[in-house]
């Protein structure tokens, strides 16, 4: 949608045109080379004019591609500029220019004179005629609208301009992990906007009816975040545009999908288009907080697909789904990134469905879900937990590969899905189940403090029998404590010591913020080089790195960086946690990289989604449907804050200090670790 408002600030009369041009692509498959108006796929590209009111347009579409063709669909370039002449189909940019300057020698004002046609369909001009019937075979035409304007001294013009589109045909075009398929099938999944717009020009026809109320909703939207920062409002609301890139998707039947990101260099030559590690991967996914805020619907469509067809029969979780989801799912299989199904994704599956009740799903979906909850919690604990309470052994992870002994990484998500499974428990009714996490929790949250802090952070405790590549030992990592964030974000407390979690995350800061990237410095993928500041995933203080260290140890990851940042936040490290975010927001301020685009395995990658939780760390506020309320967390900052509420959102004002002994959850005991309550200040 574009919104053009000329003006005239001279003493005399101006007279011009605002023109709008468009390639009609359908038939292209959206990466073959186009030169011109030349690509494979063109060919039997068809233009028409179409006037409704004040509305013109040229919808463009392809006539020889059967309604079933992935490239079949629709594209439409549409203006409500009064008097707008039409080139229908045009080849050149020599006969775009010369119907312009056709227009502009007949019509000086606004409108054609009488008996002159606004179409070049209909006529000619200059002895210039629109190009007639289906183009040829390997090319297409283009489109070309133009709005005059006469504008008086001191006088301005709006005019708008807006495309829109509809391609109901999305099939798997993508290698899967565990892929059955031969090739010769053509696996259908849709597009679900179809199934709601007959085509794009009942989009449009839409677009301009609601045009002042979108427009206004938009405003409103960008005036909640009035007052703070512009760089940090500018980075916070980038991470919507990731939901509207080609790494998320929804089906036909409404499912929501998500690629971990969109094949870019760092994918490494796996592909050179498309998504990148397919599809819905749950431990990449467990940073993402974007959607749950904005489009809870869709997040929740995500745990459905867990649940539903994810699931296998011994209840573990993989960490990808096959689609079509009628396919056999990777049950018993090796899978990709990595082998077995990581731990970290099955953990997160109680923290995703305690946010999403919080959230707002009804009830009745928690009891629906309730039966499957406890067939993971099950496997997890047969497979993994020990008598201490603490999880060992192989443990599969976002890193792609296992991770091995007593670790913080594992433990922080293990110890916040135990308090997760005890909130879960008390409201379904099973009292049993939820003293039975608790009493896991209490054993396990000592023995992790006990075993792995290092008096100054968490660190991992091998076993003799532990092999020692893929380990970071005594190292520093940065996503030590991605549990306290989870469990900060979902009200539920400190899982491990209050001031032992401020002094580690001091400790990420001191030891894994990098400043200079000096060429050869560090293995994997380069996410900062030069003189940028950055945090890396892990570091090793006192020494001691492991000759074959965690995987992507040196590396980067806007993801993991806002985690932390987000974390810091809760804890009151406002200084720590923006020495951090400066240094992300540098690295992408446009320059060199995209405040948009956050890169890891792809392009559009979704852990940096991980940034919509410093909305929430920054002002102390969330909301709770499973209370009806809006909440107060300790150290909760006063201002003019954006607060979201399930489908609503709005601005919620904290003029002072909140009086934390109004009223505090009380599940919240004095007696576990906990420092602060929270406090419900609306019912």
């Amino acid at each position: 949608l574009f919104e053009f408002t000329v003006g005239n600030p001279t003493a005399g009369v101006l007279t011009g045109w605002l023109s709008a041009s468009l390639q009609n692509c359908t038939g292209w498959d959206g990466v073959a080379p186009i030169a011109g108006n030349s690509a494979a796929g063109y060919g039997g590209n068809v233009n028409r004019e179409r006037r409704r009111g004040e509305t013109s347009s040229i919808v463009m579409s392809n006539a020889v591609l059967p309604s079933d063709d992935a490239r079949y669909g629709q594209v439409v370039l549409s203006t409500d500029g009064p008097g707008a002449h039409i080139l229908e189909q045009y080849a050149t940019l020599d006969e775009y220019a010369a119907f312009l300057r056709g227009r502009y020698l007949l019509d000086h004002a606004a409108g054609s004179p009488p008996g002159v046609p606004r179409s070049a369909g209909a006529g000619s001009f200059g002895g210039l005629r629109s190009a007639t019937g289906p183009s040829p075979a390997g090319a297409t035409w283009n489109g070309a609208l133009a709005v005059p304007f006469r504008l008086a001294p001191g006088e301005e013009r709006r005019i708008r301009v807006w495309i829109t589109w509809w391609f109901p045909n999305r099939y798997v075009d993508f290698v899967q992990f565990g892929n059955r398929d031969d090739g010769r099938s053509r696996l259908w999944l849709g597009a679900h906007y179809a199934t709601v717009w007959p085509d794009a020009i009942a989009v449009g026809d839409h677009v301009h009816t609601f045009w002042d109320g979108l427009a206004e909703r938009t405003a409103q939207w960008l005036d909640a975040f009035r007052g703070h920062p512009p760089e940090a409002v500018e980075h916070l609301l980038a991470q919507a545009a990731l939901v509207r890139s080609t790494t998320c998707f929804r089906a036909a039947d409404g499912a929501f999908f998500g690629f971990e990101g969109v094949q870019g260099a760092s994918t490494g030559g796996w592909a050179d288009h498309g998504g990148s590690c397919p599809l819905n991967c749950t431990h990449v996914w467990n940073y993402e907080q974007a959607v749950a805020r904005l489009f809870p619907v869709l997040e929740r469509s995500m745990r459905d697909t867990e649940f539903d067809v994810m699931q296998a029969p011994d209840g573990s979780l993989p960490h990808r789904v096959l689609v079509p989801t009628f396919l056999r799912q990777p049950w018993g299989e090796p899978i990709g990134g990595p082998v077995e199904p990581a731990l970290d994704g099955m953990l997160g599956a109680f923290l995703k469905t305690l946010r999403e009740v919080q959230h707002g799903a009804p009830a009745e979906w928690l009891q629906r879900r309730w039966p499957a909850l406890l067939r993971l919690l099950a496997h997890v604990r047969g497979g993994w937990e020990q008598p201490s309470g603490v999880l060992a052994g192989a443990q599969p992870s976002t890193f792609d590969i296992p991770l091995h002994g007593v670790n913080p990484y594992i433990g922080s998500l293990w110890l916040a899905a135990l308090r997760a499974v005890e909130e879960l428990a008390l409201l379904v009714g099973d009292e049993k189940t939820a003293r039975t996490a608790r009493g896991s929790f209490d054993r396990a949250s000592l023995e992790y403090d006990s075993v792995t802090f290092t008096g100054e952070y968490y660190a991992q405790v091998l076993a003799p029998t532990d092999p020692p590549d893929g380990s970071w030992g005594g190292g520093c990592l940065a996503d030590q404590l991605v549990g306290q964030w989870w469990a900060h974000q979902l009200g539920l407390g400190y899982i491990l010591p209050a001031d032992h979690v401020r002094s580690a995350l001091s400790a990420i800061l001191r030891h894994n913020l990098r400043r200079g990237f000096p060429s050869g410095s560090g293995t994997g993928r380069v996410f900062a080089h030069g003189d940028e500041t950055g945090l890396v995933n892990c570091s090793w203080p006192e020494g001691g790195r492991p000759e074959n260290p965690v995987w992507y140890s040196d590396e980067v990851w806007t993801g993991v960086e806002q985690q932390v940042a987000a974390s810091m936040l809760f804890e009151g490290l406002d200084r720590e946690a923006e020495q951090i975010l400066e240094a992300m927001r540098r690295r992408h301020d446009g320059r060199h990289r995209s405040p948009f685009n956050h890169i890891e395995c792809g392009d559009q990658y979704a852990r940096g989604m991980a940034g919509f939780s410093l909305l929430e760390a920054r002002s102390g506020l969330r909301v709770d449907a499973t209370r009806g309320a809006v909440v107060v967390a300790p150290g909760a900052r006063s201002g003019r804050w954006p607060l979201f509420s399930g489908t609503a959102w709005g601005v919620v004002e904290v003029a002072a200090e909140i009086d934390l002994s109004l009223l505090s959850n009380p599940r919240l005991r004095a007696d576990d670790q906990r420092e602060g309550r929270e406090v419900v200040v609306s019912q």
